[in-house]
């Protein structure tokens, strides 16, 4: 009698030890889903999305942390985490660059640098150092001689004052035309606002308030550049506004060593990213909506105090402008110097009549943000 072979080996079940994993890696997958989608959903129509677009360079790292795990067990798991990551491949680039341009596109006229940088008052509540770090600021500002210089949380004080920038800049350097405006004024003349330092001249000028949000600000100014006009747009769009005892939590959070009531502190932390994601859903709509009025090619620069992976972000690229980062940038670009995690929320954009190239994030740390640099020009009709 003919002996019957084997039959089907049975499916192998996902063992207990994987199981967890399993649950685990749904819910990654998950989460990097929603901070895709946060770029598309306005944060006063839902904003808990926001929380996960801040997160999003943290969940592509577990995505990839599970490819690898099921990689080496269950090759089949790891296609969840894969396609995942795989969907949103073009965000990534807005955080990593590794192929910069640093040459000159052909079919570019008029090149002309511009630097970015928010300078943190120079130092001003740092009494020891203040006068030390304004004068290495203009240092690295005469070793990168851009052709226009953008500056938010700009100080200007009055004469003798030791801290005085804006006279420096315009009687030492290349500088010969200055726009500015401030939101603050404080006692000892101390001016805090916004500016712009051109080396061509600034035709026009003016600013767009954002309601009565007291510290927040975006400057414009129509610059002369050879025979054309471009016009240059620098913002401080609204922070998160943490207070001491925020920053103190999210230290003793990194370190295990919390302390205050994590309920408490959590509910108010969320209580004011909130507020900041729908105050800057409204500043950016306002700069866009003066945006397409201009009748000459525009940039954006300055402190958007949002990442890559936020609503703000992508309604400024939706409305038609370039990352100069993304188009000619290297590395990971990270500008923001804290206690809170490090994330790219300075920006250089530009419109279509431009090309970038040579953007460059500084490493210098005398502020709290990392100044940037590119160079741009207008293409060839």
């Amino acid at each position: 009698m003919k002996s019957e072979g084997p039959g089907p080996r049975p499916a192998r079940r996902v063992s207990r030890w994987h199981l967890p994993m399993w649950w685990l890696n749904g819910l990654a997958v998950i989460a990097l889903l929603l901070a895709y989608l946060s770029t598309r959903v306005s944060p006063t129509t839902f904003w808990p999305l926001a929380l996960f677009g801040m997160a999003y360079p943290y969940l592509v790292v577990v995505n990839a942390g599970f490819v690898v795990w099921w990689l080496l067990f269950r090759r089949k798991r790891m296609l969840p985490s894969l396609l995942a990551i795989l969907m949103g491949w073009s965000f990534l680039g807005q955080y990593v660059r590794l192929f910069p341009r640093h040459a000159q596109p052909a079919g570019v006229h008029a090149p002309f640098t511009l630097m970015s940088w928010n300078v943190r008052l120079f130092n001003l509540y740092n009494w020891m150092h203040n006068q030390e770090t304004r004068d290495e600021i203009l240092e690295l500002i005469r070793v990168e001689d851009p052709d226009i210089l953008c500056m938010q949380e700009f100080l200007n004080v009055g004469p003798g004052n030791p801290l005085m920038v804006k006279d420096s800049l315009l009687s030492s350097f290349r500088f010969a035309y200055c726009a500015d405006a401030y939101t603050v004024h404080a006692r000892m003349r101390h001016d805090m606002g916004i500016a712009i330092f051109s080396t061509w001249p600034i035709v026009a000028q003016d600013t767009i308030k954002f309601g009565t949000e007291r510290d927040n600000i975006c400057l414009w100014a129509d610059i002369a550049v050879g025979v054309d006009t471009i016009r240059v747009y620098t913002a401080h769009i609204s922070s998160i506004r943490f207070g001491d005892e925020d920053y103190a939590f999210v230290r003793d959070l990194a370190h295990g060593t919390v302390q205050d009531s994590a309920s408490v502190a959590g509910s108010r932390i969320l209580r004011r990213l909130k507020r900041a994601f729908i105050r800057r859903t409204d500043q950016v709509d306002r700069m866009i909506a003066h945006m397409k009025e201009s009748p000459w090619p525009v940039v954006y620069c300055g402190d958007l105090n949002d990442t890559p992976m936020s609503y703000s972000f992508h309604e400024l690229l939706r409305s038609g402008l370039a990352d100069a980062f993304e188009e000619s940038g290297q590395g990971f670009g990270n500008t923001y110097i804290g206690d809170v995690p490090s994330f790219r929320i300075d920006h250089i954009l530009h419109g279509p009549r431009f090309r970038s190239w040579n953007f460059r994030t500084l490493p210098d740390e005398l502020s709290d943000h990392h100044p940037i640099i590119t160079a741009l020009g207008l293409k060839d009709r």
